[in-house]
């Protein structure tokens, strides 16, 4: 008897420590708990969230592209429904048939473009026809890219009667003048049917080339050597005899 009634007491004792026990630990697993379900529904919420963003990005960017279609096939007419701004000109008064020919110029390059040569440049802007004389036409070859001095020599020079003094800018374009000279007198003479003699003097020179036709001789010289020997300033220049001291009786 005692023990049945010591045993159901031992029951009632372990019965109301576990429940005293369970109660102390209710509040952790109801945070924990608590905090679990408000962690998962926060993560929720911003993943949803995100997919209303990117929805809506993808709505606008839908109705955008739709938009700029139907502008497109709103502008561009069919092909048999256009009409040709050339055989209805009153309907489009600013349009200019002459602005829309096709220019093919721009197809040729300009490095191989045959140029005609300086000299013959030269003579058609100045407009010096090849039945020009001789003299003339070596004048205006030179005189535009170089000083030109032109002496008259007639009276104190036995072989010819004038000098055509050309100071260059360099060696290489006292060369270039030499050149342009000779091509036209040649073209002047095959056209003219003349065949003329043209001596020529320092071909390999560095600083001076002469060039004697004849009645006039064409001086080319660098800027060192028309200085250095001033052949302007030497055959114009006046030549005067030394006096000569009567003898005192």
């Amino acid at each position: 008897m005692w023990r049945l009634v010591a045993t159901r007491a031992g029951a009632v004792l372990a019965t109301r420590a576990g429940a005293a026990l369970a109660t102390r630990r209710a509040p952790c697993t109801t945070l924990r708990m608590f905090a679990t379900m408000h962690i998962s529904r926060t993560s929720d919420s911003i993943l949803d969230k995100e997919k209303r963003r990117q929805q809506a990005q993808d709505d606008i960017h839908e109705e955008l592209t739709e938009h700029s279609r139907e502008e497109d096939e709103e502008d561009m007419a069919p092909i048999n429904e256009r009409l040709d701004p050339t055989l209805m000109p009153d309907l489009y008064p600013d349009f200019d048939a002459e602005a829309t020919e096709t220019d093919d110029s721009w197809y040729v390059d300009p490095a191989f473009t045959p140029q005609p040569p300086l000299w013959q440049r030269r003579m058609q802007e100045k407009a010096v026809p090849h039945d020009a004389t001789l003299f003339d036409l070596c004048h205006s070859v030179v005189e535009d890219s170089a000083r030109v001095d032109v002496v008259d020599v007639a009276d104190r020079c036995d072989w010819t009667a004038r000098m055509i003094v050309v100071e260059a800018k360099s060696a290489r374009h006292m060369h270039a003048l030499a050149e342009d000279l000779l091509k036209a007198i040649k073209e002047r003479n095959r056209m003219r049917g003349v065949e003329l003699t043209i001596n020529v003097d320092g071909r390999e020179s560095d600083d001076w080339v002469v060039v004697d036709l004849g009645s006039f001789v064409v001086h080319l010289m660098t800027p060192e050597a028309h200085q250095t020997y001033d052949l302007v300033k030497l055959w114009t220049t006046t030549i005067r005899a030394p006096a000569v001291e009567e003898e005192e009786n």
